[in-house]
C-alpha cells in the first residue's frame, strides 16, 4: 500500500520509497515535460528510475544492474506507475483544453 506524504516528495511504500526529483533536464539538454522518480530502498539505497518513455506513452520502471524484487514491491512499483501515468494523462488533457480555449 502506498502512503502519499503531503506537501514532500516522496511516497513511501512497504520496502521501498518513491522520490520526485521534478522535471529534470533530458539527455539532450531539453526540459523534460514529465516528472522524473528516484526508487529507493528504505535505507536509501537506489533501485532504479521512474521516467516516462514516450513511445509508449507511459512512465516505465528502468531498474539499476543486479538488483532483486519481491511481489510486493513489484506491486507497489507497478500500482506508482499507473498512478502516475494516469495523472500525467488528465495534467496533458487539462492543458490542451485550456489551449483550445
Amino acid at each position: 500500500m502506498l502512503e502519499r506524504i503531503e506537501d514532500s516528495s516522496f511516497t513511501m511504500g512497504t520496502h521501498i520509497v518513491f522520490r520526485n526529483l521534478g522535471q529534470l533536464n533530458g539527455s539532450r539538454g531539453y526540459q523534460r515535460k514529465t516528472n522524473v522518480y528516484d526508487v529507493l530502498t528504505k535505507d536509501n539505497i537506489k533501485l532504479g528510475e521512474i521516467r516516462w518513455f514516450g513511445r509508449w506513452r507511459k512512465y516505465c520502471f528502468y531498474p539499476w544492474n543486479e538488483t532483486l524484487y519481491e511481489e510486493t514491491c513489484l506491486r507497489e512499483i507497478s500500482q506508482f506507475i499507473e498512478e502516475e501515468t494516469s495523472a500525467q494523462r488528465k495534467t496533458a488533457a487539462a492543458k490542451r483544453k485550456a489551449a483550445k480555449a
